[in-house]
């Protein structure tokens, strides 16, 4: 399986609403496909914020410890930036884990529309655009199908 990038990673936020939805908790406890895709939901949301504090602590080192005018050796001796450090460790777990996730829904069936839903959700979220626009369409397009279908029963 392909590395999960950060660009991926992040774009992936955007599968998360659905967990918010009453319905959708209820069915989570009767679709271990729900649970999963809620724990990477979460996963996402973890990596996002850990990238946020990436971001602000490099700015803060380039304005305050010259960061960016650092050798590699230097910026690795730096103790201001050993939370640099500890945060990508954190951020490759959050990754690996991700990949994990991924690779047990593969072997899990939905059990509900719901179910269903989430894991092309991800899945289309995991495709990019760009690479595939007729497939990643008609992806979106069984979502919404499934989607109506679901308000329809």
């Amino acid at each position: 399986m392909a590395r999960l990038s950060r660009r991926k990673l992040v774009a992936g936020m955007s599968a998360a609403p659905w967990i918010s939805e009453p319905k959708l908790a209820r069915a989570a406890a009767t679709d271990p496909v729900l649970v999963l895709c809620g724990h990477y939901a979460d996963l996402i949301r973890h990596g996002e914020a850990l990238l946020r504090r990436w971001s602000d602590r490099e700015a803060w080192l380039g304005k305050h410890r010259d960061w960016f005018g650092l050798s590699d050796d230097e910026q690795k001796r730096l103790p201001e930036a050993q939370v640099l450090y500890a945060i990508d460790a954190e951020y490759e777990r959050c990754t690996r884990e991700c990949v994990r996730v991924l690779r047990r829904l593969r072997n899990v069936p939905a059990v509900t529309v719901a179910g269903a839903i989430a894991k092309l959700s991800i899945a289309a979220e995991a495709i990019e655009p760009d690479d595939y626009p007729s497939a990643h369409r008609v992806l979106l397009s069984a979502i919404a199908d499934l989607r109506a279908l679901q308000r329809r029963g």
